[in-house]
């Protein structure tokens, strides 16, 4: 456990490179905010780790062990994943997915189900090839792990690249919904591989994930229903924007008490808060509450803003991992990073191709094979994919759990940086 200092210290060093390196990226490359930090944090790492074997600079050893103390799991998942996806879904009103809710549902869902498991079979059948020593239960969780898109990264960085906002309201509303799928899925995995669970029949599996989503979305309503009448007729400006912050907090640790998903009870409190807004702003506001919604969604735009470059930096910061990795040659770490890549771009065009082939009419006219190749380019991966490997770290056997960090890290990189820079170049050329 830290103690406040180290937090402190911890949270300034981490500042200082978020600060530092997007300021650099800004004057020199100028790469989007998030893939900038991704990048430069790889290459900040790199340098760091060159610099020590030179016996060129020594790092303080405090920073050293804070730095190994820290649990990227516990940080996101249960840290600030449910303020960050507040703060992406109270831009969004409910009625914004009225047009393609089905689609959104059925992509989010069975779409992430069918993606899990081809990633499976076809990660399975990698690993055979490689003489891997995994199960066919591994590999599916592997897929678990990788095969939703990252709620975080597509309202990061696809907002960025001129879609149509229609297009963009469908992948945001996707991926803010099938990380808790994936979540909930992953943690049900788990406890098959661990032998917790009680029921591990087909039918116990559906249900539990039914109950998981349908709580998840009654506790957001019902917590955001409640503390939204204190926003409503409160006069004070911060007693509104702190009940925003008890709302979301209040929703998420409910479905932790419960086992539902917190993830997606925080979506639902985040599109509650924006329609409920909106409800207002209809009816006709005088300037004191119009400058009251200006303070919620300045608040959240800079706790948002904040959260994502921690987080992208520290995804260029824990690919150094990977150097530690013993027992693997350069040819089979590279042939699991082609493999793994590979095997994600297929899975995740099966999962959206199955949601799409019985569809009649597809959103701004597209073609059933041209939305399969942009969504699955639009798939981006981030640190919620991380978070969940590093927290396969105590129940896989050591030589796995490698072949997830690789496998993971190199999902994580391709999507984020290479898909990330391409995909608006990509919707060009595809329309």
């Amino acid at each position: 456990m830290f103690n406040f200092n180290e937090l402190l210290i911890l949270f300034t060093v981490i500042l200082f490179l978020v600060v530092v390196l997007s300021f650099v990226n800004e004057k020199t490359v100028k790469l989007p905010y998030e893939i900038g930090l991704v990048v430069f944090g790889l290459g900040f790492s790199l340098i760091m780790i060159l610099i020590q074997k030179l016996n060129v600079i020594t790092i303080p050893k405090e920073i050293l062990d804070l730095l190994m103390q820290f649990n990227f799991n516990d940080f996101l998942i249960h840290g600030v994943l449910c303020f960050m996806l507040f703060s992406g879904a109270s831009l969004i009103k409910f009625s914004d997915f009225n047009e393609d809710k089905f689609l959104i549902g059925r992509m989010a869902i069975l779409g992430t189900l069918l993606s899990i498991l081809v990633y499976g079979v076809l990660f399975y059948g990698l690993g055979y090839l490689f003489q891997l020593k995994m199960s066919f239960l591994e590999a599916l969780i592997l897929g678990s792990i990788v095969a939703p898109s990252d709620p975080i990264s597509a309202m990061s960085i696809l907002n960025k690249v001129g879609l149509p906002h229609r297009l963009s309201l469908i992948i945001e509303g996707e991926s803010l919904f099938n990380d808790g799928v994936a979540v909930a899925i992953f943690a049900t995995l788990m406890s098959i591989l661990e032998k917790t669970a009680e029921d591990l029949s087909l039918g116990g599996f559906v249900w539990g994930l039914t109950t998981d989503i349908l709580g998840a979305i009654g506790v957001g309503l019902i917590v955001s229903f409640l503390l939204f009448q204190i926003f409503k007729y409160a006069k004070n400006r911060y007693i509104k924007v702190l009940t925003s912050i008890l709302t979301v907090m209040l929703a998420y640790l409910i479905c932790e008490h419960l086992e539902f998903s917190g993830p997606i009870a925080a979506v639902i409190c985040g599109l509650f808060y924006a329609t409920g807004i909106a409800r207002q702003q209809k009816k006709g506001l005088d300037q004191e509450t119009r400058e009251v919604h200006d303070l919620f969604y300045a608040f959240w735009s800079v706790i948002d803003n904040l959260l994502n470059g921690i987080l992208f930096l520290l995804v260029g910061l824990l690919f150094v991992d990977l150097r530690s990795l013993a027992g693997f040659t350069t040819a089979g770490i590279l042939g699991i990073v082609v493999g793994a890549i590979l095997i994600n771009t297929i899975s995740r065009a099966a999962g959206v191709f199955g949601n799409v082939v019985f569809e009649k009419k597809l959103p701004l006219e597209m073609t059933k094979s041209r939305f399969t190749i942009f969504f699955t380019w639009a798939g981006l991966k981030g640190g919620l994919c991380l978070a969940l490997v590093m927290g396969t770290g105590t129940s896989l056997s050591s030589a796995t759990y490698n072949v997830f960090l690789i496998a993971t890290y190199a999902i994580v990189f391709f999507t984020t940086v290479v898909q990330g820079l391409t995909v608006g170049k990509a919707y060009q050329k595809l329309k």
